[in-house]
């Protein structure tokens, strides 16, 4: 037996998942922009979930927006010829037919355009900012399939990456269908092109298979880290390059300890994260590259 049950709610302008972006925040200066980010425990100011990486959900969604503005998500889009007319809205549909984390649920509204950049992937962004960014991730399908080879065939039909602006607090955000990155990644010889396949291995690590709590935020992204140097691996430098990128990262190891002190609980592969810490607070390199150094057989820490 199955229940239905339908909860009628209000967020508010204030949630900490959504940035408002008025028209001078913007590359176009001409509309507002809003985008989501729920990683890691903000989902639940923007709608009643179980805010927990261990509780996966399927979605659908019907947004309805200002017609001058494109919506996008972390789905399928399904269709955007709906009208509410009273309002003079446009309705856009998605579905998520995988089960996800509510750490990726995502949402976008804003003045972007798309340029197709593979036979499964498109990029969005600005329209000042197209032609830079298709030429930038050019390589997406490579890297894409590159990681087919790896781990298996890829689970989410689409592959879309989203240019936002400058605000966006981070290099990449691997929403499942929509991979958002920041336009520092438009360096013009695709030398920064590398967080792509970062996000690209997340499709597998982390969104496929996931962290009970984010006190094993490592499991997400130390073996992410470590398929990303293998995808780059295959398609530049070889094995060379590999381990030249997990010296790097041993370096900016250290950095991390340094910062935080040695004896600090936060350097822990697994920190406790059962008292007042927030999960934001303990963000740091050592997720990445203690847990990524351990899967390259580095164990002298």
């Amino acid at each position: 037996m199955s229940v239905d049950v339908c909860i009628e709610y209000e967020t508010s302008s204030n949630a900490s998942a959504l940035q408002w972006l008025s028209p001078e925040q913007t590359t176009g200066k001409k509309h507002p922009y809003l985008f989501s980010q729920c990683q890691a425990i903000h989902a639940r100011s923007m709608m009643p979930c179980q805010d927990t990486p261990a509780v996966k959900f399927t979605y659908t969604a019907q947004i309805a927006a200002p017609p001058e503005l494109t919506v996008l998500m972390s789905a399928v889009r399904q269709t955007e010829t709906e009208w509410d007319d009273t309002r003079n809205l446009r309705l856009t549909t998605f579905k998520q037919k995988v089960p996800i984390p509510s750490y990726l649920l995502a949402l976008v509204v804003g003045d972007v355009v798309s340029r197709r950049i593979g036979p499964r992937s498109h990029v969005w962004s600005e329209h000042e900012l197209i032609n830079a960014a298709a030429s930038e991730f050019s390589q997406t399908e490579n890297m894409l399939s590159t990681a087919e080879d790896l781990l298996g065939p890829y689970q989410w039909d689409i592959y879309d990456l989203l240019v936002l602006p400058p605000s966006f607090p981070y290099g990449g955000m691997e929403n499942p269908c929509l991979t958002f990155v920041t336009p520092t990644l438009l360096a013009g010889d695709k030398s920064l092109a590398d967080v792509v396949s970062h996000e690209i291995s997340h499709s597998w690590t982390g969104n496929l298979v996931t962290n009970t709590n984010p006190e094993h935020f490592w499991l997400n992204e130390g073996h992410t880290v470590f398929v990303e140097r293998k995808i780059s691996a295959r398609l530049n430098g070889g094995e060379a390059l590999r381990h030249f990128k997990f010296i790097g990262g041993w370096k900016d190891l250290q950095n991390a300890v340094n910062v935080l002190g040695k004896t600090s609980p936060l350097t822990h592969l697994t920190p406790d994260l059962s008292g007042p810490i927030d999960p934001d607070d303990a963000f740091s390199a050592i997720p990445y590259e203690k847990a990524s150094q351990r899967n390259n057989g580095n164990t002298s820490f």
